[in-house]
């Protein structure tokens, strides 16, 4: 049964599976031998061995009756992967083409934008967190506004390269942090010299001396995204809340440029060489 189950795995039929098993333990065998030791109906004998032919398990001889043999399942199996690798890799680069046509005729459709509309959505466990983040991220045109919760949850390694693709873009980012900050700041350098480099361009640092109670970013002047501490552990996130709301960014723009004026620039190089 685990034979089969295996068998099964990589593609081929229940009866596929059995007809082959039953090949290798017979030999040379005609259809009525197969069906009978393999439980396969008699019906769809040769549609299955015809199959399997067809799959490169199996050898046909065109005799009256036809006979069948198995072939050698390294032989078999290591053809069935390089068959199913290239008709993968062909779907792969047709879907491929299919999104970037997609991407290029949905961008021209007009949007139908309602003045003071509000839309917010949640986050709450770490998955949702990280893919969260990821994807607003990934929407950013031109800049970003953040005190963010850095000690919350492992989600940095896999926002990097997002922020550094938004840096790409000409997203400007500027970050306030409290001095433990600078605990945290060797992991941009450790994403090697070129990219180092782009967050020294693209990110402005300053450090408040305070812990912040409340954590949040405005990106583009127009989303706000709001981090709900832990209330026994502030180095926890609880939930994301991401809020699309122009008069409420414009107020948290307002109280962040209070928070930036009392900042201290940090120096990324310095900080490196530490």
């Amino acid at each position: 049964m685990q034979n089969k189950r295996l068998l099964q795995d990589i593609g081929l039929s229940a009866y596929e599976a059995a007809a082959y098993l039953s090949l290798l333990k017979l030999g040379i065998s005609e259809a009525n031998l197969v069906y009978r030791d393999a439980d396969v109906p008699y019906g769809k004998i040769y549609t299955v061995l015809e199959s399997l032919a067809g799959k490169g398990f199996v050898e046909v001889q065109a005799s009256r009756p036809k006979k069948f043999r198995a072939i050698d399942p390294e032989i078999a199996l290591n053809s069935f992967f390089e068959k199913r690798k290239s008709e993968f890799e062909k779907e792969i680069r047709a879907l491929k083409g299919f999104v970037e046509e997609a991407k290029q005729a949905l961008k021209a459709i007009p949007v139908q934008k309602r003045k003071d509309e509000v839309f917010w959505t949640t986050a709450v466990t770490e998955s949702d967190i990280r893919k969260f983040a990821v994807s607003t991220y990934g929407e950013i045109k031109k800049s970003v506004l953040v005190i963010p919760p850095f000690f919350g949850m492992p989600i940095i390694p896999s926002l990097l390269p997002e922020i550094l693709k938004a840096i790409d873009r000409g997203v400007k980012i500027r970050l306030l942090a409290p001095p433990r900050f600078a605990a945290l700041s060797s992991v941009f350098s450790m994403q090697g010299e070129e990219n180092f480099g782009k967050f020294k361009k693209g990110i402005e640092v300053r450090l408040v001396q305070r812990n912040f109670n409340s954590c949040f970013g405005i990106f583009d002047d127009s989303v706000v995204v709001l981090f709900q501490l832990h209330p026994q552990d502030n180095d926890r996130v609880l939930s994301v809340v991401k809020i699309r709301d122009t008069g409420l960014a414009k107020n948290m723009s307002t109280e962040f440029e209070l928070l930036w004026n009392e900042g201290e620039e940090f120096d990324f190089e310095e900080a490196a060489e530490r």
